[in-house]
């Protein structure tokens, strides 16, 4: 019997966190890229854009997603760019909010999940947005998923490091054993056991991506963790004040569709951003994704669409 979904409730000033800090556990340095915005949607919340009604890619498409017009979606995109390699997105997290209730759901896509993307071929989910930016993203994920975000966000992982050192490090509630590969400690070898462990910015960093030992799946628990004690630390008494310097810092470093108007709507108010039960997370499991090799030999996860379309109904409120 297949067993259900993994489902948990997260502290809603995780999104806040997210945001400000560079979507989820991973910043950008100097992007300065924040477009201008096309209309904020402060005067018009729950209307739908031609385009969203028009989709191309879901047009005849039986599961097409019919997100309620007071659902707006966000997709937070982190990067682990090189000059020498270039880049991926390793975080991909889908940010819905309820405008009628306040409430957030948050919903981690893995980045080896094996898509076709529309005009190319079959490739990992994470490749996308280096293709094609965030036009081929949005259909890769209506033509895939049956859905579009209605806005973007994108940074590089490299001042996530800094958000941990503004904080004095951070204390991660621990749950499983990890060890793993780490390039900072001359054994280039890392352990941690479970129970609360202090961490600084280069341990932090080490558990959200290590995954020569571990899995896809296992990161998004890694990445939860940490997101709460972020969020823990934030949001204690000495570092309330500092509220506004990340969101102004936010500013500079993350390269976004969105107006700063529309930032405020999401964030706005406050208060809902510290009541325990206004966030839920989604995550997948095996039995949404299983793993496959493909005849080139990597190593990926093929979808159940299926499941992971009853999983974003939830997400999306759809009854």
């Amino acid at each position: 019997m297949q067993q259900p979904k993994r489902k948990s409730s997260l502290p809603a000033v995780l999104f806040l966190l997210v945001l400000i800090a560079g979507i989820a556990l991973g910043a950008a340095v100097s992007l300065n890229r924040t477009r201008d915005g096309q209309g904020s949607f402060l005067s018009n919340l729950w209307n739908k854009s031609p385009e969203a009604i028009n989709e191309p890619y879901q047009a005849g498409y039986s599961e097409a997603l019919q997100i309620p017009p007071y659902v707006k979606t966000i997709m937070l995109l982190g990067s682990d760019y090189t000059p020498e390699s270039g880049y991926r997105t390793d975080v991909m997290l889908l940010a819905a909010f309820n405008l009628k209730t306040n409430q957030i759901h948050l919903f981690s896509f893995p980045r080896d999940l094996w898509v076709d993307i529309p005009g190319y071929y079959a490739q990992r989910l994470n490749v996308v947005h280096a293709v094609g930016g965030y036009d081929l993203l949005g259909d890769t994920l209506a033509y895939n998923f049956g859905f579009r975000p209605d806005h973007y966000a994108f940074a590089e992982f490299s001042a996530f490091k800094d958000v941990i050192n503004l904080l004095g490090g951070i204390n991660v509630q621990v749950t499983e054993r990890m060890e793993d590969q780490c390039d900072y400690t001359p054994e280039r070898w890392c352990v941690v056991e479970p129970g609360m462990r202090a961490m600084d910015s280069n341990f932090a960093l080490w558990y959200v991506r290590a995954r020569l030992n571990s899995s896809d799946f296992d990161r998004t628990r890694r990445a939860q963790e940490v997101s709460r004690a972020i969020a823990k630390k934030i949001t204690s008494p000495a570092n309330l004040l500092k509220l506004p310097f990340f969101i102004e810092s936010a500013l500079d470093v993350v390269e976004t569709d969105m107006s700063i108007g529309d930032m405020w709507l999401y964030i706005m108010p406050l208060n809902k951003f510290f009541a325990a039960d206004m966030a839920q997370g989604y995550t997948l499991s095996p039995n949404e994704a299983v793993g496959f090799v493909t005849d080139e030999g990597a190593m990926v996860l093929q979808p159940d669409y299926g499941a992971i379309h009853n999983i974003l109904k939830e997400v999306f409120w759809i009854e």
